[in-house]
């Protein structure tokens, strides 16, 4: 399992360009709206799994961000209710739920069957509050990876600093004990001396962090991203799992056309 982050210094570089572009949809972080995207950068963070070969690595993405209909790499979503000046916007989305493994990924994990990444249908629901939106979601694994779904929510609050865009943000999420018991759990065929059975049971994660966004020029974004989860007892217990505290962190450069 490949994960992500790194942090970028970015004092010498030119703040001219005009920041207040950064808005929340479907749960997301944009800017730009209307415009196409390319995104480069470096991720790194904690070890999910123990003795996880890789920690460090390189982040793509692209697509198009719009007034109702978003698509990019990570998933896609269209608002079907509300629009920039509503309270409340609800959006249909379909994304990965969970990333999945193979055994080669962690010396944990050796011997184990592969876990699939999952395609999810989900619904959302932001409710602006000023600078700040609460997005809510829940969504279903519909591709039979782990056949259970997940939910939550979470707090953002966009500050425009002037030369640049800083959205703190906090949530909790709901894991069902289907996703828990399958990326986490640990089948009676594939316990060993030193990885005893493990069935996952549903769960709570507390996640923490930050998003800050720079305009270098009218089309050219740098991004740095830190976030903290708490994972809770019932996927921190797993024998597979490195550690409760998981952190990440990542910086990009986005070009908009």
């Amino acid at each position: 399992m490949k994960k992500l982050a790194l942090i970028i210094t970015a004092s010498l570089l030119s703040t001219h360009a005009l920041a207040g572009e950064t808005y929340i949809r479907n749960g997301n972080i944009y800017t730009h709206e209307g415009t196409g995207f390319v995104e480069a950068g470096v991720v790194t963070g904690s070890e999910l799994y123990k003795g996880q070969d890789k920690t460090t690595g390189v982040l793509l993405n692209g697509g198009y961000h719009g007034e109702d209909f978003n698509a990019d790499l990570s998933g896609i979503n269209y608002r079907f209710f509300g629009d920039n000046n509503d309270q409340v916007n609800v959006s249909a989305y379909f994304t990965a739920g969970g990333t999945g493994y193979e055994a080669g990924d962690a010396t944990s994990l050796k011997g184990m069957n592969k876990r699939k990444m999952s395609g999810d249908l989900g619904l959302n629901a932001d409710i602006h509050l000023g600078e700040g939106t609460i997005s809510t979601y829940l969504q279903h694994d519909v591709t039979g990876a782990y056949k259970g779904f997940i939910g939550g929510a979470k707090y953002f609050h966009v500050m425009d600093l002037g030369f640049g865009d800083f959205v703190p943000f906090a949530g909790v999420n709901y894991l069902s004990k289907d996703f828990v018991d399958y990326y986490y759990g640990v089948k009676a065929s594939e316990a060993t001396k030193t990885r005893k059975a493990y069935s996952g049971k549903n769960d709570f994660a507390f996640n923490v962090g930050y998003k800050f966004v720079m305009p270098v020029t009218k089309n050219i974004d740098i991004t740095q991203t830190t976030t903290y989860t708490r994972l809770g007892s019932k996927v921190s217990d797993s024998p597979i799992v490195d550690s409760e505290n998981q952190w990440m962190v990542g910086a990009t450069v986005a070009y908009h056309f």
